[in-house]
């Protein structure tokens, strides 16, 4: 069979191609980034083509079946949800039809449907536009419509990949929403399957992996899978998600916006999931998938160095804070930090209860240093540093100034904070330590 297959260069048709070619098909890879050749074809779905003019290239070159792959999380110049979505596919799929093609796989995406989130939402009715169009043109059709995509080339999931490196969390709400994420080498799997299959197609499937998760279970899954330990979580509410959402669309960046997070707050579990059927077994879980392809983060936040330079690291740390509450309780007239209280609107009583905490905590957060710290202790020391600093500054301002106790000396302080933070050895993975083997084909098969 030889297959036309578009956004071939995309993190799916990547996929798709590899897979259809593994099993001795003739596959003709569409996109932007390529150039027409034997078996290439360029492909700007921003450019208007009529049905005639797609006929004569697909029946130039032959064509058994279509597989439409193209897509994009983000509208951006030249690039819209009309075009990649709608316009475009539905030139391909008449053209299609008029040359005599009989079978056209369409990747959508979950969520998808005729209820009210569909039309409000650009991305999701830019698709469905595409999906009905397909179902109305008399050929053998079906519509896959996955759960999160991950695996080499995902966007998303480097996205969540670093997300999830990061030492502060932030989870939108409490992070319970439920997704369920599907391999991209299944979801190439069950193309070909439907391709290959006999008989007639008509149908939209809904694909996921072997199980759902909350969307904090997921990112602890990619944590594991990086060698990061448990997180520290930080709940946000969902303005300030939204908002956040908003504000990264301006970014050089194609993955987080107010559609993406939409979908999330929609939830991504299939109903039914059609992925047992069409591959003729149970996908990966969400470890196992992330054991055969690790995760590829945007930015790589991981840190290495030794047990005896973190020993050091963390004693001179430890140092610093016993140090300073003991200064600060025996010669609190001479080290200065009266003067500092009382700039802060502490005297009398409340500056000697102020002075007594100030001396406890930092002696507390120095002793939790040295005694295996977590994520805890250091994201507290880091507040508590970070907030001296800034309102020592603001109201002493003359201590910026100093040579001897600049407050500008706290900065490279705040740099060890985050070294030893980031640094930190795993602990209670989530994972089996000996789980099951994975069902997907391991790197340097047929699939890679």
């Amino acid at each position: 069979m030889k297959v036309l297959v578009t956004g071939a260069s995309g993190c799916v048709g990547q996929a798709v191609v590899r897979a259809l070619r593994s099993r001795g098909h003739q596959v003709v890879a569409a996109g932007r980034g390529l150039t027409d050749g034997r078996h290439t074809m360029h492909l700007d779905y921003s450019h208007a083509m009529t049905p005639a003019q797609w006929s004569e290239r697909l029946r130039g070159r032959r064509i058994d079946a279509v597989v439409n792959c193209a897509g994009i999380l983000m509208p951006s110049k030249g690039q819209s949800f009309e075009r990649v979505h709608t316009q475009g596919p539905i030139e391909l799929f008449r053209g299609a039809a008029a040359v005599g093609i009989t079978r056209v796989v369409q990747i959508s995406a979950l969520g998808v449907g005729a209820d009210a989130d569909s039309v409000a939402t650009p991305y999701l009715h830019s698709k469905l536009l595409a999906d009905e169009a397909l179902a109305t043109m008399g050929m053998d059709w079906a519509v896959l419509r996955p759960s999160l995509i991950y695996g080499p080339g995902s966007q998303s999931a480097a996205l969540f990949a670093t997300l999830a490196s990061m030492p502060l969390v932030a989870l939108p709400r409490l992070g319970n929403q439920p997704v369920q994420p599907v391999h991209v080498y299944e979801v190439a799997e069950a193309v070909a399957r439907l391709l290959e299959q006999q008989g007639g197609l008509a149908d939209v499937y809904e694909l996921g992996g072997a199980s759902a998760l909350s969307y904090r279970e997921m990112l602890q899954h990619y944590r594991d899978a990086m060698g990061y330990g448990p997180a520290l979580w930080l709940p946000m509410p969902m303005a300030w998600m939204r908002f956040l959402a908003w504000a990264s669309e301006a970014l050089p960046q194609k993955v987080f916006c107010r559609d993406t997070l939409h979908l999330l707050e929609k939830g991504q579990v299939p109903v039914p999931n059609s992925a047992i059927a069409l591959l003729g077994r149970s996908p990966s879980s969400l470890g196992q998938g992330l054991t055969v392809t690790p995760p590829q983060p945007l930015l790589d936040l991981q840190v290495q160095i030794s047990p005896l330079l973190a020993l050091c690291l963390r004693s001179s740390l430890a140092f610093m804070w016993i140090y300073t509450a003991l200064i600060s309780l025996w010669w609190h007239e001479e080290s200065g930090v009266r003067h500092v209280l009382a700039a802060c609107g502490l005297s009398d009583h409340w500056g000697t209860a102020a002075l007594l905490f100030s001396c406890c905590l930092n002696t507390l957060l120095g002793l939790w240093t040295l005694n295996r710290p977590g994520p805890v202790v250091y994201a507290l020391q880091f507040g508590v540093l970070l907030g001296y600093t800034t309102v020592a500054a603001y109201l002493l301002p003359e201590l910026t100034l100093a040579h001897c106790l600049s407050l500008v000396k706290n900065l490279p302080v705040l740099g060890l904070i985050m070294l030893l933070w980031l640094s930190r050895p795993v602990q209670n993975s989530t994972v089996p330590a000996h789980a099951p083997a994975s069902p997907l084909p391991k790197p340097g098969s047929a699939w890679s």
